[in-house]
């Protein structure tokens, strides 16, 4: 049996969060008209996933 390690530490937390991201820009994507919100948008989806990975990296 496998289990999702969900602790603060933990990769399945990172793995779900990566994945909200990414179903967010997709919806960010399909619905909001091309331009600078749509634009500022995905810049902070990115920025909030690169602080994932860097917070999953410093707890190494």
């Amino acid at each position: 049996m496998n289990v999702v390690d969900l602790s603060p530490a933990g990769s399945g937390r990172m793995a779900i969060a990566l994945a909200v991201f990414g179903v967010l820009a997709i919806l960010v994507w399909q619905t909001m008209e091309p331009g600078k919100f749509r634009s500022l948008a995905w810049i902070l989806l990115g920025f909030f996933a690169f602080r994932v990975i860097l917070g999953r990296l410093g707890s190494r």
